[in-house]
């Protein structure tokens, strides 16, 4: 079971990161500098961008599906940790309202992952 709920928290996030966080603007043009100065409307290329982490979380949650419990848990502190820390970032610059579909989608996914993490049992 924890399986499915990784690889459909993977793919919410994935979705979510190419549709619109707020202001109709995309997940992968938020700059990754937004989690730690303050949301901004600057934009920034793909690598540079929250894609960064969130690409990095999938991919060790992906991997510890596989391999160990502790990657996959690892994975998703990191999804979890950004979607929570950007929120809150957010807060500062729109209301929770005024987020659109992509950042709740990321943040369920990431949660989802997180759960999935806990749930795995520790050996297969």
């Amino acid at each position: 079971m924890s399986w499915l709920m990784c690889l459909v928290g993977v793919a919410v996030v994935a979705f979510g990161a190419f549709r619109a966080w707020y202001e109709d603007r995309v997940g992968t043009t938020l700059p990754l500098s937004d989690l730690f100065s303050g949301v901004t409307r600057e934009s920034a290329p793909v690598l540079g961008s929250l894609t960064l982490p969130l690409a990095i979380g999938a991919l060790l949650a992906v991997v510890g599906m596989f391999r160990a419990k502790g990657i996959l848990q690892l994975g998703g502190i990191i999804l979890a940790a950004t979607m929570v820390v950007w929120v809150v970032r957010a807060r500062e610059v729109v209301d929770l309202g005024d987020l659109q579909v992509g950042a709740w989608n990321a943040l369920f996914g990431s949660l989802l992952v997180l759960a999935a993490g806990i749930l795995r049992p520790g050996r297969l």
